[in-house]
């Protein structure tokens, strides 16, 4: 069939006109699933300031991993360098990160810190040696060098390691989870090692008990 002689017939004509519908309806319903993902789709803010040392993005609701560790790194120095003075500042600004159900926690956890720095004395500081981030948690983990000063002038050094959890909500990171304790970092594998380790410990006194 000649389709360039078909189509200029009335035959021709109608059927051109009934693909062409059809074709402008497809179309159509493409262009409203596309705009409608876009207006659902969350939208991704890239940031780079100055201290940090990677690219790192925030969405509504989600993070980059080195946005996290950026702000891992902010909140263990600022929890770990803590003299009788900077305690009310710390408290400032930190609250208004803290998640509701750890702030009671943390507010009496920093004045308990506080006032033992004031009676005490002694003024601390950190150096953070490593950070890392544990995906299927969250987790995450600033590791370094704690030194606490005395009276005397003499600095005692240890090692400490500092976790958080930092979430996102409407752009805005949110704390929900702080913990800090001497040594390294307790990441999943080494909390399932320590409890291997008690399980076999546990089973040694049983057998030696009977």
């Amino acid at each position: 069939m000649d389709l360039k002689a078909f189509l200029k017939t009335w035959e021709g004509t109608q059927a051109e006109n009934r693909w062409s519908r059809l074709f402008i309806a497809g179309l159509l319903a493409l262009t409203f699933l596309l705009a409608i993902k876009a207006l659902t789709k969350e939208s991704i803010i890239v940031l780079q300031p100055p201290n940090l040392a990677q690219e790192a993005w925030v969405t509504q609701s989600a993070s980059s991993q080195s946005y996290q560790e950026t702000w891992g790194l902010y909140l263990a120095q600022t929890l770990g360098n803590a003299t009788p003075s900077t305690v009310g500042f710390l408290k400032e600004r930190l609250g208004p990160l803290l998640a509701p159900n750890i702030y009671s926690d943390v507010m009496e956890a920093i004045e308990l810190q506080a006032n033992q720095i004031r009676n005490d004395r002694v003024s601390m500081r950190f150096e953070p040696r490593q950070i890392a981030y544990e995906e299927s948690t969250g987790k995450v983990f600033v590791y370094g060098h704690s030194y606490v000063r005395g009276v005397s002038g003499k600095e005692d050094r240890g090692e400490r390691t500092y976790e958080f959890v930092v979430k996102i909500t409407q752009y805005q990171p949110t704390i929900s989870f702080i913990d800090t304790y001497a040594g390294k970092p307790r990441t999943t594998r080494i909390l399932q090692q320590i409890e291997r380790r008690e399980e076999i410990q546990k089973e040694r006194e049983e057998r030696n008990a009977n």
